[in-house]
């Protein structure tokens, strides 16, 4: 069975290119602009893992993964920014609401694959 993948992120390139990447390594994509369709879709869908940008217009992703986290405690959750300070804070909020990986944007793809199998395996 092909594993499915949830990206939340509202820059739309962003979201389309690592929709490809993922596409070309057979999962099963889906997509969110923000939080709020990210939850609403992932009642849905229940994505093997998510994706899930930490600045966001509707609902941003430490909301997002806060929400994810009570509803969904068994939620795999990656959390992704390209806006960090020297110390990482909103990441290492990220995971402290329950991320179990933060990376900073940008990424290379090969990066992101290992990531995402590193995740799924537990």
């Amino acid at each position: 069975m092909a594993k499915s993948i949830l990206i939340i992120d509202d820059d739309t390139d962003y979201r389309n290119a690592i929709k490809h990447v993922f596409e070309c390594h057979d999962y099963k994509v889906y997509e969110a602009s923000n939080g709020k369709e990210g939850i609403e879709s992932y009642r849905r869908i229940a994505a093997d893992i998510i994706l899930a940008d930490i600045f966001m217009p509707e609902k941003d992703g430490l909301e997002t993964i806060r929400e994810f986290k009570r509803e969904f405690p068994e939620a795999k959750i990656i959390a992704m920014s390209g806006i960090y300070s020297k110390t990482g804070y909103f990441l290492k909020v990220a995971g402290y609401l329950g991320a179990i990986l933060c990376i900073r944007k940008p990424f290379e793809s090969d990066d992101l694959i290992k990531a995402v199998e590193s995740a799924l395996e537990g």
